[in-house]
């Protein structure tokens, strides 16, 4: 393989950044509205909802993969991952707006809300993972990895920012004033957000390149090899379950908190703030604490941002237990809190290229594609998991759609929203702890085989 010391300049680094910017325009839209579209709007159950998220995520199971081993094959003067970008950008903007449109009633509406949901998954796999997988092959400088992975999550969160800044009073604005969001504003809020995604795409395929190309004479392997031998690959499949934990706390969350600010909260005119503030101190934590993720080690920054998001989120649940949900100005200083801590979002992403490299180093084998596909699944499960299972739990405590909640209703939206999802950040240590790889390892590895990349390219 052929690579590049340069160092990658402030403008790829932005670019960069603004692709999961482009991607959360249509996909934290679905994430956090999605459910309650189905449930509110279409009319489905909540256990229907989360069956067709459930399905999904089964075939993202063998779609990622597959489609990442497709990736990391193909070869063009674009590169492997930039094409995909290009091409499939248009496709993702179109699909999100059909997840927000309805057909028929009844068994049509949910074929339909399913085909369109699962269409929109497979879209988004073909860029998002095209565009993950471009930190892999962009530069192997381990803080320009960490750079590159801490500019997409302040992309990630600026989005966060602004689509949970505006998309309330969007939506409020396009239901021409209602006490609910409307069929047709859901679908002008998609059909906006869709437009905006696309020059960002574009901007991204122009500014990132690809640096690092296997060798005309690298050894070519079966597609069932590179999924057998990235199953074999301890380190990565320990970022894989760190991510899945981690992703179903963010993404789980981030899908039912508004039925938590809706019932529980009921202050409407504070949904923007409460689910725009925590994503603008994310990307405080992120800025502050990136230059140092190299420094003090992935490991323990990793595990500094699981605990303080533990620890903010079970506040959160305690007051709204013990005190009740009117101490407005506690409630939102908990919740920037817990975005402050979701700085270590990031790291795991950076820990993908250090296994990728282990991996190359064991066996002879580099799979880049399959290896990002294989972690970025736990986005998407992460996403299905925690949205369906939250849903099942808030309908087995009592949740009705458009109802006054019970007591134990409103008592099962703050076990689900807040306790459950902070649980689940402290289980993220235990496969954090486990991981083998630190920076020091992760260094002669990278040399030993820069070393063999060198003597091959002699011969």
């Amino acid at each position: 393989m052929s690579t590049s010391e340069k160092r990658l300049s402030k403008l790829t680094l932005f670019a960069y950044g603004l692709g999961d910017f482009a991607s959360n325009l249509c996909w934290t839209f679905i994430g956090s509205y999605l459910s309650v579209f189905y449930t509110d709007v279409v009319g489905m159950a909540p256990a229907i909802a989360s069956a067709i998220m459930l399905i999904a995520k089964i075939w993202d199971g063998i779609n990622d993969p597959m489609f990442g081993a497709i990736a990391e094959r193909t070869n063009t003067k674009r590169g492997r991952f930039r094409p995909y970008i290009l091409f499939g950008a248009p496709v993702l903007a179109v699909l999100s707006v059909l997840a927000f449109t309805t057909i028929g009633t009844g068994t049509t509406a949910v074929i339909y809300a399913a085909v369109t949901y699962i269409g929109c998954g497979m879209a988004y796999t073909v860029v998002n993972l095209s565009y993950g997988s471009l930190s892999t092959v962009m530069t192997t400088n381990p803080d320009d990895i960490a750079q590159l992975n801490s500019w997409r999550m302040m992309g990630t969160n600026l989005s966060s920012v602004l689509l949970n800044a505006i998309t309330a009073p969007l939506l409020m604005k396009f239901s021409g004033g209602s006490d609910s969001y409307t069929t047709g504003a859901y679908l002008k809020v998609a059909v906006l957000f869709a437009i905006c995604a696309l020059p960002l795409f574009y901007f991204v395929y122009v500014n990132c390149k690809e640096t690092i190309k296997p060798a005309a004479s690298a050894t070519k392997v079966s597609v069932g090899t590179s999924v057998k031998t990235v199953l074999s690959n301890g380190p990565l499949m320990l970022v894989f379950f760190i991510q899945l934990l981690a992703m179903t706390a963010f993404f789980g969350r981030m899908g039912v908190v508004i039925y938590y600010l809706m019932y529980n909260v009921q202050r409407f005119d504070l949904i923007a703030a409460f689910m725009s503030l925590p994503s603008l101190f994310t990307v405080v934590g992120i800025f502050l604490t990136k230059n140092y993720i190299v420094k003090v080690g992935k490991k323990k920054m990793a595990a500094i941002g699981y605990i303080g998001a533990a620890a903010s989120l079970i506040l959160i649940f305690i007051v709204g237990k013990t005190a009740g949900y009117s101490n407005i100005p506690l409630l939102l200083g908990l919740h920037c809190a817990y975005g402050f801590f979701c700085f270590s979002f990031p790291i795991p992403m950076a820990m993908v290229p250090d296994a990728i490299n282990y991996q190359e180093d064991r066996t002879g084998v580099r799979s880049d594609g399959v290896s990002y596909a294989t972690v970025s699944l736990s986005t998407k499960f992460g996403s299905a998991f925690g949205v369906s299972g939250a849903l099942l739990i808030m309908g087995a405590t009592g949740y009705i759609a458009n109802a006054q909640q019970t007591a134990g209703a409103l008592n099962g939206i703050n076990v689900t929203v807040n306790l459950i999802f902070g649980i689940m950040y402290l289980c993220c240590l235990i496969p954090l702890a486990i991981y083998p790889l630190n920076e020091k390892r992760s260094n002669e590895i990278l040399e030993n085989l820069q070393k063999k990349r060198a003597e091959a390219d002699e011969k």
